[in-house]
């Protein structure tokens, strides 16, 4: 990054910055909690009291926020948003407080969006507009976003700064800790860039890219709810298939595992084909035709802009879906993840001209779908058809072939299938067993 733009701002003129800042669909959701929140609140505290030789403040250096420039003005946020978004929050938090003990006069406008995501981009703006945390609830609005806010308010309670001490902390905050501003030069390979980006630690998948991809190619298809529909289901889909550890009933609510799987049997593969399964599986917002916004009319037939909706919280997966307690740590796959997407897209590649296949090297995981799927004379169509052959090739990877598991203290190599007898008993019985036999295990669902 040699030819990055570096530039200092104070946390004042970042959050005040007429620059607009966008965070792009790849990016994961916001997810901080009480513990980073808290962190980067002592962080400041602790270094609030330091002064240098002359007896002022000392700055302090908060980290980085990584930004591509895009054509229209905006900024595209690339790595740092976790800490933007907090800071934003506890700018909003703050203008809020009816007793006005922090002048936050100068906070006038958001300059921090989310790209193509409604229920984000409108939970912000209601909590901008001062609304009550508690009127904020469903799926309707960000609930990492309300949590955010809430645990902000905690955090400056128990860390005793109310009243004079907030203010004195607050001046610290908006005058005296800078964040560096990166501006990547204008021919950086965003998906390159960000896959290699460590974000607290976290790395985004190659996996997360190719899905990335493969729901942009959904979000051509010009019907809204067909459009719709087709992104939940590849969604559910690939995130109930990504945990290799884990029965793939597991990945789905036990009403979906009997449309899915056999009534009252769970052992049987019952989607068709792609249409097929997106009626097996509706998405709970299909019917929210209410929910509309600037963006579902400027779009119109050509879906919403880059990725959209990779991480759009519509569209996310159900988060209480059970799962059942041992499952993941009782049974460990051959393959990861990775390995096994290809192994599924050489499946749905055969052709009579094709001799070579898919390689399985997942340093080729991206190329390879980008060859195999995207650039298919009717990419939708090949999407379709993958995300049917993925759920379908892990309910028989997951009978047949054998796994390493650890149960009543031994680790063993074994081969079985899931079988549900009633809602309170289902069982991992031997795949070949046709009385469920003397290996079966009692599981609470």
């Amino acid at each position: 990054m040699s030819d990055a733009v570096v530039r200092p701002f104070s946390i004042c003129a970042l959050l005040e910055d007429s620059a607009r800042y966008v965070v792009p669909m790849y990016q994961r959701n916001y997810a901080w909690g009480e513990g980073e929140i808290t962190q980067l609140l002592q962080d400041v505290l602790d270094y609030q009291s330091k002064k240098n030789i002359e007896g002022t403040h000392q700055t302090y250096y908060i980290g980085t926020l990584v930004v591509f420039a895009r054509a229209d003005g905006t900024f595209e946020v690339i790595d740092g948003q976790q800490r933007f978004t907090t800071l934003s929050l506890l700018a909003i938090w703050l203008k809020n407080q009816k007793n006005g003990a922090v002048d936050m006069s100068w906070y006038r406008d958001l300059n921090l969006g989310f790209e193509s995501r409604l229920v984000s981009r409108q939970t912000f703006e209601r909590l901008w507009q001062a609304a009550e945390p508690y009127c904020l609830r469903g799926n309707t609005f960000n609930e990492g976003l309300v949590n955010g806010f809430e645990l902000i308010g905690k955090a400056l309670s128990e860390l005793g700064l109310i009243g004079t001490k907030l203010m004195t902390f607050c001046e610290y905050l908006f005058k005296h800790v800078q964040i560096s501003r990166i501006e990547v030069p204008k021919d950086t390979d965003l998906n390159h860039f960000f896959e290699a980006m460590n974000n607290r630690g976290e790395q985004l998948e190659k996996h997360e890219v190719v899905k990335a991809r493969l729901m942009a190619v959904l979000n051509r298809i010009p019907e809204v709810e067909t459009r719709r529909q087709n992104i939940y289901v590849l969604g559910r889909v690939w995130d109930a298939c990504a945990n290799m550890e884990r029965y793939i009933q597991y990945g789905f609510t036990p009403a979906e595992r009997h449309s899915l799987f056999g009534e009252n049997d769970w052992g049987q593969f019952i989607p068709q084909d792609f249409d097929h399964l997106c009626n097996l599986l509706p998405s709970s917002c299909s019917a929210n035709s209410d929910l509309k916004t600037e963006d579902s009319v400027s779009t119109g037939n050509h879906g919403r802009t880059l990725l959209a909706i990779l991480h759009d919280d519509t569209l996310d997966v159900v988060k209480n879906v059970e799962e059942e307690s041992a499952g993941s740590e009782r049974f460990n796959s051959v393959i990861n993840f990775s390995n096994f997407l290809l192994h599924v897209l050489r499946i749905v590649s055969r052709a009579p001209a094709n001799t070579e296949g898919v390689p399985l090297d997942d340093k080729q995981l991206i190329d390879q779908f980008e060859l195999r799927v995207m650039q298919q004379t009717d990419p939708v169509a090949a999407v379709q058809c993958f995300t049917h052959a993925l759920l379908k090739t892990k309910y028989l990877f997951d009978q047949f072939i054998i796994k390493r598991e650890f149960a009543d203290g031994k680790d063993a190599w074994s081969l079985k299938r899931l079988h549900w007898y009633s809602k309170d008993s289902v069982s991992y019985i031997n795949t070949f067993d046709d009385k469920d036999g003397e290996f079966s295990t009692t599981l609470a669902e």
